[in-house]
């Protein structure tokens, strides 16, 4: 019985997302493990031994990690799901029976990369829904055991200078911020350099569209420096930037952020003076948001042309194969953050050259193939 050829889901698609799905769900899992081992696990056992922290918050922590380690596991696991898939296909000789039936390449590959994109989708996903809350909530947890206190969410004496168009505007200071408001507020306003305004609050709290200040004082400054009014207020709806809120968060770690979170957090490290290589680092971290999951279509166009050969891998060569390519990998996302950090390539590049470097060597192996 010929076999159908391109064109909608099929027996092709069905039989390769069959084979794709048991190895990738042992992917997940064997990575998993090794990654909490590696990089977890030893420093939790590590605060068992000092810090007495009970098994079930060592379990608790395991577990809230778990997010955070799927956004490298799951590209890691397409890579072992397609090489195993592809050359269990290849071994049985059901990819050269599709061959001898006209299908290229090409869509013996496709069923691969549609799961690939699913699974990148499916990583993105995680990554900003629940991630960043359950990174927070496991530090929270370490931080409360280990120091026997709650993590604070106040920061003291807050100083953030607004500018427009490179321009300064405001100076805007707040002595207390208590994760809702913030207490003894002032602003300054200038024009052309010239102090014209100057607003004092007894406390301050963030709106939808802009601040409200409350028990407070405004001064009209004149060009002698002198008050030409005061008005004092009740409550005052005041215009600031959008980004003023972000500084407040700034002690959270890039993975307990949104992908939208680190834009602007990088957005007011930039307009506030930052080193031009701590806004670049983050930059790239946040370049790699997108580029690590869609790692797994790359994986899976390298799994498939490692595998697409008329031998079987076992699971246990097919994850030593994975690690190593997996480890070249991350040895180009070193030197891309590097090369991103010191400006040699711009930040965007240096997120996507992994991608674009181990994407191209996986389509001219696959092209190889095809002219065999």
């Amino acid at each position: 019985m010929t076999p159908p050829l391109p064109g909608g889901p099929g027996l092709l698609d069905r039989s390769v997302l069959r084979e794709l799905a048991a190895p990738f769900a042992f992917g997940v899992a064997a990575f998993t493990g090794i990654l909490l081992a590696t990089t977890v696990l030893f420093h939790l056992v590590t605060l068992m031994v000092r810090h007495g922290l009970p098994a079930w918050m060592v379990l608790e922590v395991l577990v809230l990690r778990l997010p955070e380690t799927a956004f490298f596991t799951f590209p890691m696991a397409t890579l072992l799901a397609s090489l195993l898939a592809y050359s269990r296909l290849a071994g049985d000789g059901e990819l050269t029976a599709w061959r001898a039936a006209g299908v290229g390449f090409a869509r013996l590959v496709a069923p691969g990369v549609a799961f690939a994109s699913a699974v990148a989708v499916a990583t993105l996903l995680l990554n900003e829904v629940v991630s960043p809350i359950a990174s927070g909530q496991a530090r929270r947890v370490l931080v409360e055991a280990t120091q026997q206190h709650q993590v604070p969410v106040a920061r003291d004496h807050l100083f953030y200078p607004e500018r427009e168009a490179g321009v300064l505007r405001r100076f805007f200071y707040a002595r207390q911020w208590d994760g809702r408001r913030m207490r003894d507020v002032i602003v300054q306003e200038l024009e052309e350099g010239r102090l014209v305004r100057l607003v004092q609050a007894a406390e301050a709290e963030p709106l939808a569209d802009g601040w409200l200040f409350r028990g407070g004082v405004m001064h009209q400054v004149d060009e002698r420096g002198e008050f030409r009014w005061t008005v004092r207020f009740a409550s005052q709806r005041v215009q600031l930037g959008a980004d003023l809120l972000a500084m407040t968060q700034e002690g959270r770690a890039p993975q307990e952020m949104t992908l939208a979170e680190l834009r602007s957090h990088v957005r007011h490290l930039a307009r506030t003076g930052a080193s031009p290589r701590e806004v670049a680092e983050l930059e790239v971290l946040a370049g790699q948001r997108v580029a690590v999951p869609f790692a797994a279509v790359v994986f899976t166009l390298l799994g498939a042309g490692m595998g697409i050969r008329p031998q079987r891998a076992s699971a246990s060569v097919g994850l030593g194969v994975s690690v190593l390519v997996l480890f070249a990998y991350y040895v180009l996302m070193f030197m891309g953050m590097a090369f991103g950090q010191t400006g040699t390539l711009a930040p965007g590049l240096a997120a996507w050259l992994p991608n674009l470097l181990c994407g191209a060597l996986a389509l001219w192996r696959l092209h190889a193939l095809a002219r065999t």
